[in-house]
């Protein structure tokens, strides 16, 4: 299986994301060379309801709800910083990536 690096990202725009996040190389003048961010399965994450004992429910939308592709390139100066998300955020997120895989999968067929 393939290793995730999984992260949580705050853009320029100030959205919260999550996603896969790897280093895009390509060969640039005979050099590999990172370019820019590869965010593979990114949601935007919202708060939803009210926090009561330190706890929030949170709702993972598709980053680009309005495309197919499952992986996006971004700039490194349009990422302000990046963490990892608590182990509870980390399943909800692959648990996410799942349905997404399947509803992609059926809208093929």
């Amino acid at each position: 299986m393939e290793q995730l690096n999984i992260l949580i990202l705050t853009l320029q725009t100030g959205e919260e994301v999550i996603a896969n996040l790897k280093d895009h190389i390509e060969v640039v003048d005979g050099v590999e060379r990172k370019i820019c961010y590869n965010m593979i399965y990114p949601f935007k994450l919202e708060e939803i309801g009210s926090s009561q004992n330190n706890e929030v429910g949170v709702a993972f939308k598709p980053w680009k709800k309005f495309s197919c592709d499952t992986s996006f390139l971004i700039s490194y100066d349009k990422v302000l910083n990046m963490c990892s998300p608590l182990p509870n955020l980390t399943e909800e997120y692959k648990k996410a990536v799942d349905a997404l895989l399947q509803t992609l999968a059926e809208q093929q067929q």
